[in-house]
C-alpha cells in the first residue's frame, strides 16, 4: 500500500503525541556514522519529557505525520531564522511506515508548510551519505544538493519568486 497526500497530514505535535509515538519508535540501524554502535531506543517518560523539553528549548516547530489515526513519524522545522530560512528534519517511527511514500507526502506538506504558513523562503535539509531512502525523498520533493562532506549531503529548497 502506498500513500498519496490525501491520507498524510501534518499537525502540531502535542506532548501526549510525542509520547505515543516515542512508546513505538525504533532506532535505525542502516542509519549510523562509522564507528557508531546501534543501540535500541528504549521509552521511558523520563526519557520522552527530555525530548519534548529539548524541541520547545530549542524554539522548533515539532510536527507529526499523521497517516490515518496513527502517528507514523515527526517533521521537526529547526534553526528558524524569521521570513529567512530553517532547516527540516524528518523521521518516521518504525520499519512499518518506510517506502510507502509516508516521507515523501511528509516532506511535501511540510516544505508547503514553511513557505505559506511560516512565509520562510529557504528550507534546508541534511541526511547522512549512507541513507540512500532519504537522499531520494528529498530529491523528489524538490531539493537541490548544495554540498557534501565525509558523513553528511546537504541540501535547498527555494520557494518559487511568483508566490
Amino acid at each position: 500500500m502506498s500513500a498519496d497526500e490525501t491520507m498524510i497530514r501534518l499537525v502540531p505535535m502535542t506532548d501526549e503525541m510525542y509520547h505515543r509515538y516515542l512508546m513505538e519508535y525504533e532506532n535505525d540501524p542502516d542509519l549510523l556514522l562509522k564507528g557508531q554502535e546501534y543501540r535500541a531506543f528504549a521509552y521511558s517518560t523520563e526519557t520522552a519529557e527530555k525530548y519534548i523539553r529539548r524541541q520547545k528549548d530549542l524554539q522548533r516547530v515539532p510536527l507529526a505525520i499523521l497517516c490515518g489515526d496513527d502517528i507514523a513519524g515527526e517533521v521537526i522545522i529547526k534553526n528558524i531564522e524569521a521570513h529567512k530560512c530553517a532547516t527540516m528534519g524528518i523521521a518516521l517511527k518504525n520499519a512499518k511506515y518506510k517506502d510507502r511514500g509516508i516521507g515523501t507526502a511528509a516532506e511535501e506538506l511540510a516544505v508547503r508548510f514553511v513557505f505559506e504558513e511560516l512565509d520562510i523562503p529557504v528550507l534546508y535539509a541534511d541526511t547522512l551519505r549512507t541513507n540512500l531512502r532519504s537522499r531520494h525523498v528529498l530529491e523528489k520533493a524538490g531539493f537541490s544538493l548544495t554540498g557534501e562532506d565525509e558523513d553528511y549531503m546537504y541540501y535547498r529548497i527555494d520557494r518559487k519568486a511568483d508566490k
